[in-house]
């Protein structure tokens, strides 16, 4: 099932990870942009600087550029280091990471640092350059004095430009991640605030029923909703009007369709034909008037379960009781016309608790079905059992039974099976199926015995009473 808060959180999610992800391959590339241009302005500077003071020095000594100096000349020392590899507080690790060197205007090396024991090589060019000295990468720049004609050359390790920006992109992509988490949860909070309307709404809804289909309360409701709570109402007051219709013609159906036919099958009954032929005529009509009176009653109660008519007033229930006033005129003739033998054992649970009229319905519809179906001579078992957590009612018949196919579909409406010569509407276990699943029931089908024959009927999740 596809869930609109979990569509948001890991969308929100995925899109901001991006997003920071992006902005971290963005700052790392403007991070490693700034840093080197940051170091070229650096070793450009230095060069400049180097400049300035040779000329200074020059001009207060009086001095000039020689063309010629016998040995390099070593005029930045680098810093000392202690036993244990570090430097000592006038030093720093870095500066045996740059160094510079001068020549005249031929070429010749007059000055410079050893750093790294390196010698820089003399380059005829202005600019910058990336150079490989002694296997490692330098980036250098060359200046070109016009006023003392010397060449200043100035060279930064690339190796400490790649550690710094490292460094810095490392910081600059860690506040971002730390905060993911934070993200995370407050797009968490925010959408779960944000859908709490819906699901108030939800709640609502699945509160109502057929008995309760009053509006949904307006009140708080955010305008993006609005339309779609004034939709729901409308539809519950349509529905409320319509089951309120449905329920007046089945109270009108009743009052109004069994009268006639009880009194046509009073005309019927009052009619003495004196020849067989008529005999068989007012047998057959009285009969179809009962088929059709039982026809009505069962549709008018099947009505009644779709509408959850028996859902509330639940109480106390009896078996005994409710066995003894189910036996009215058609289940005892059913009884005494078919010599059946009927044991009722509820001793283990006597009494449940539910809607004493849906399960006089549901008892009363097992009963016609396995009076009905049972031979002559046969017998009939209702009994109750106790589980660990609830009652099963159990009525079990030794008649002809169903096949696994004829089982699966015994609970359709008006299902018959093709084999069944007896006569019904086929809405009886219809009726049974529809009121069990409105109270919670578990009802099933099987064979009472193993060779395929009877049928048992197992009804589950009865609640005990206390």
């Amino acid at each position: 099932m596809r869930s609109i808060r979990t569509f948001l959180i890991l969308s929100l999610i995925s899109s901001i990870g991006i997003v920071i992800l992006l902005a971290i391959v963005i700052s790392y590339q403007r991070v490693t942009h700034e840093t080197e241009e940051l170091y070229d302005a650096e070793i450009a500077q230095i060069s400049r600087v180097l400049e300035a003071v040779l000329s200074i020095e020059l001009e207060f000594s009086g001095g000039t550029i020689p063309e010629i100096i016998p040995a390099e000349q070593t005029l930045i020392l680098p810093p000392e280091i202690h036993a244990e590899g570090e430097y000592d507080s006038s030093g720093h690790k870095y500066e045996k990471k740059l160094a510079f060197q001068v020549w005249n205007r031929k070429g010749v090396p007059l000055l410079g640092s050893d750093a790294s024991g390196s010698v820089m090589t003399f380059t005829a060019e202005e600019g910058f350059l990336t150079e490989n000295i002694n296997q490692q990468a330098w980036r250098t720049f060359t200046l070109y004095s016009e006023k003392l004609a010397i060449w200043i050359k100035v060279g930064q390790l690339v190796e400490i430009r790649d550690e710094v920006t490292e460094e810095v992109a490392t910081v600059y992509s860690t506040v971002p991640l730390i905060m993911l988490p934070i993200i995370i949860i407050l797009i968490t909070l925010i959408v779960r605030r944000g859908l709490a309307p819906l699901e108030s709404i939800s709640r609502e809804i699945s509160a109502r029923s057929t008995e309760n289909l009053t509006p949904l309360k307006m009140s708080s409701i955010p305008a993006e909703l609005r339309q779609v709570v004034d939709s729901v109402n409308h539809l519950l007051i349509s529905l409320d009007r319509a089951l309120e219709r449905q329920k007046r013609f089945t109270s009108n159906a009743a009052h109004e369709l069994r009268t006639p036919l009880a009194a046509i099958k009073v005309h019927a009954q009052n009619i003495y034909p004196e020849d067989e032929r008529l005999k068989r005529v007012q047998s057959h009509i009285i009969q179809g008037i009962d088929k059709l009176t039982n026809l009505f009653n069962q549709l008018i109660t099947l009505s009644r379960t779709e509408t959850n008519h028996y859902a509330s007033q639940q109480s106390e229930v009896a078996w005994e009781g409710l066995v003894a006033s189910l036996k009215d005129n058609a289940l005892n003739q059913m009884l005494s016309t078919k010599a059946i033998q009927l044991h009722v054992d509820f001793s283990a649970a006597p009494v449940v608790r539910s809607n004493p009229d849906a399960l006089a319905i549901i008892l009363r519809n097992l009963m016609d079905n396995a009076l009905k179906y049972t031979p002559e001579g046969g017998q009939v078992w209702v009994r109750s059992l106790q589980s660990e957590t609830d009652v099963v009612l159990e009525l079990e018949d030794n008649g002809p039974g169903l096949s696994d196919n004829q089982r699966q579909l015994a609970f359709e409406r008006f299902y018959r099976a093709s084999n069944q010569t007896i006569e019904g509407c086929g809405l009886g276990l219809s009726i049974v199926y529809q009121l069990c699943e409105q109270f919670g029931y578990q009802v099933q089908l099987a064979a009472a015995k193993p060779d395929g024959t009877g049928l048992k009927v197992t009804i589950g999740g009865l609640q005990r009473a206390l």
